[in-house]
């Protein structure tokens, strides 16, 4: 099998004039031992471990647990904790549910020129584990 595969594709204006393109394919390889392999309603399994509470996860460190009991707790003070590590994007897993917090929370990270998105945790581990075989600088803060 070839080590670099290519889709070739070949596309017709309507007078049979082709064009030919080509889209390399890289397999991911993800080295962190961070990647998260499962996910259930108030459970989370990075390798073999199962964790379940509230924790901060990253390419090369993870924080557990997380001090945060829910969602309404956050505040400014927990995301400038989190600014510190400074990641390109922090994902915030708001549980079983989509909750926002107040805006003004945010302030740190926007300071900071931190990305941010809010999603549930469900939502959050995927997104987690695509941005981490991006080799991205990934923070997911994920409340369970």
């Amino acid at each position: 099998m070839d080590s670099n595969p290519f889709l070739v594709c070949l596309s017709y204006n309507g007078r049979a004039q082709g064009m030919i393109a080509a889209m390399k394919f890289a397999q991911d390889q993800v080295n962190s031992r961070y990647l998260i392999e499962a996910y259930e309603a108030g459970c989370i399994h990075i390798g073999n471990t199962e964790f379940r509470h509230n924790l901060l996860l990253m390419p090369e460190k993870l924080r557990d647990p997380w001090e945060l009991q829910a969602i309404q707790d956050l505040s400014e003070k927990h995301l400038s904790l989190l600014a510190a590590y400074r990641p390109d994007i922090v994902l915030l897993g708001s549980g079983e549910r989509q909750l926002f917090p107040h805006p003004s929370v945010f302030a740190p990270l926007m300071q900071a020129g931190i990305g941010y998105e809010v999603m549930p945790t469900h939502a959050a581990c995927r997104t987690y584990n695509i941005l981490l075989a991006e080799d991205r600088q990934v923070l997911a803060a994920l409340i369970l």
